[in-house]
Formats: C-alpha cells, sequence, structure tokens
C-alpha cells in the first residue's frame, strides 16, 4: 500500500502546483478588474463634481435675475445689472405684464364697439319695419296651444276644478248699495267683459 501512496504522491503534488497556479491568475485577473473598476468609479466622480459645480456656478446671477423680476412686476425699476441679458431677461416679465394689460384694453373697446354695432343694427331694422310694415312690429297675441288629448280649457275636468275651488267673488250691484252680492265662478264665466 505504501508503493501506491508514493507513486500517487507526485500526480497529486503536480496537481497541487497546477490548482495553486490557476487560483493565482484568477486572483490576479480579479484584482485587476476590481482596480480598473474603481479608478473607472474615481475618474466618473471627479467628474459629476465637475458639472455639479458648473450647475452651481449661475446660482448667485439667477438670484439676481429672480430679484430685479419680482421689483419689475412690483412695479420698481430693476436694479442696475451690469449684464445687459440678464436685465433684459429681468425686464420681460413686466412687459409681457404690461402688452397683456393693453390687450384686454383693447378687447373691451372692440367688444363695445361691437355690441354697440349690433344694437344700433337692429335698431334701424326696427325703425324701417315700423315705418313701411306697420302691422309687423305689433306683437302678436299668444293664444294657447290646445292638445287633442291634454287638458284644455274647455275640458269637463278643468271645469269641475273651478267650480269647485273657485272663491266667490264680490260684485258690486248695479243699484250702487256696495258689495252687496256674490257672483260664483260659473256665472263669471258667461260675464260680459267690460
Amino acid at each position: 500500500m505504501l508503493s501506491f501512496v508514493l507513486a500517487v504522491d507526485p500526480v497529486l503534488a503536480l496537481g497541487g502546483q497546477i490548482a495553486a497556479i490557476v487560483i493565482c491568475v484568477f486572483t490576479l485577473i480579479l484584482i485587476l478588474i476590481s482596480l480598473a473598476l474603481h479608478l473607472v468609479l474615481a475618474f466618473a466622480t471627479t467628474w459629476i463634481r465637475e458639472k455639479a459645480e458648473l450647475v452651481k456656478a449661475p446660482r448667485p446671477k439667477l438670484e439676481n435675475v429672480n430679484k430685479a423680476t419680482e421689483a419689475a412686476l412690483e412695479g420698481t425699476e430693476p436694479t442696475r445689472i451690469n449684464n445687459s441679458a440678464v436685465r433684459a431677461v429681468s425686464e420681460l416679465p413686466a412687459r409681457v405684464q404690461a402688452a397683456d394689460h393693453k390687450v384686454d384694453q383693447v378687447s373691451e373697446r372692440a367688444i363695445a364697439a361691437l355690441i354697440e354695432v349690433r344694437a344700433r343694427t337692429v335698431q334701424a331694422q326696427t325703425v324701417i319695419k315700423a315705418f313701411v310694415a306697420p302691422r309687423s312690429t305689433r306683437p302678436e297675441p299668444v293664444l294657447p296651444k290646445y292638445k287633442e288629448d291634454g287638458l284644455e280649457f274647455k275640458s269637463p275636468g278643468y271645469r269641475k276644478l273651478m267650480e269647485e275651488q273657485a272663491p266667490e267673488i264680490p260684485v258690486a250691484p248695479e243699484t250702487g248699495d256696495g258689495y252687496a252680492q256674490a257672483v260664483a265662478a260659473e256665472r263669471l264665466r258667461d260675464a260680459p267683459a267690460r
């Protein structure tokens, strides 16, 4: 048995050395990949930091523009700004507001003029109709429209309701004694108009 272990021992030793070399190569590759990843991340963070500083750089100028814009909207003249572009931007909202106000005024005048023109046109048409065809300007009497199957003034149900619920109305007699007699609803229907 001992001879077998001695014969396997050089093969086992050689396999162990090969495994150690493979592990060292994989570890070296892992370290190189890790180092490359750290370098890329370091460069990326410095690049992002530089861009963040660029974003922060115009902030004071923007605050000045905001303050000047608010002052212009309140009606005061914007503070003297050296940069003409910033001054123009700060004056823009006040100019837009003034233009909007002028547009509102002009549109209100135009609407008032259109209403006046329409009213005068209708007035002129009515006057011309009154002179040319006087009967066409009279309002037509509104006659109730009756339905064949609906409630009508001549229907027995309406007449019965009026007779039951109509109060008696006192009428002055022809002799002049005051309100001596009362007239029922059925008598009012047949009474002549005065």
